[in-house]
């Protein structure tokens, strides 16, 4: 009777581990989208501002270089978070 009890107890516990482990990875999953998204805004964002800066003349300005500079970090920062895929 004990080990019926017992039994039955991890099975319960298991299928509530279960779930909240799955539950855990759909939020990860959402994370992970959010992120990659806001990843490819920046990497956009940077594409149109060097196609308006093809001369230079913008960076190499104090406030606008500023710019530019902070948003090539955070692309890089966001670059670095996840691994990159190597298709053969």
């Amino acid at each position: 009777m004990l080990i019926e009890i017992l039994l039955i107890t991890l099975i319960v516990y298991s299928l509530f581990l279960s779930y909240l482990f799955f539950v855990s990875l759909q939020r990860i999953n959402q994370y992970e989208s959010l992120i990659l998204k806001i990843q490819q805004i920046i990497e956009f964002s940077t594409k149109k501002m060097k196609m308006v800066d093809s001369s230079g003349h913008y960076t190499a300005d104090d406030e606008t270089g500023f710019f530019f500079k902070q948003l090539k970090e955070v692309q890089l920062l966001l670059n670095d978070i996840f691994e990159t895929e190597n298709e053969e």
